[in-house]
């Protein structure tokens, strides 16, 4: 059977689910690597549906004449 892909909000709710078996439950340490391995996968996934979907937001947006482009600034520059 093959494996249904996931939604990018399923996806998040599985990682969730991970990192409470992860903290709350004893795991073996194959079980423990076999999460981090699927989390590795789901959160890979997630960072590409989050750059496909800020692509295109920013297209909308110069598309709107919306864009105006910004000096990145970190939390810690904005003191």
């Amino acid at each position: 059977m093959a494996k249904k892909k996931l939604t990018f909000e399923e996806s998040i709710e599985r990682l969730e689910e991970i990192v409470e078996k992860l903290e709350q439950e004893e795991v073996s340490l194959d079980e423990a690597v076999a999460f981090y391995k699927e989390g590795l996968a789901l959160s890979g996934f997630c960072k590409e549906k989050l750059a496909v979907a800020e692509g295109e937001i920013l297209l909308l947006r110069k598309e709107a004449g919306l864009w105006q482009e910004e000096p990145f600034q970190s939390e810690e520059q904005e003191i």
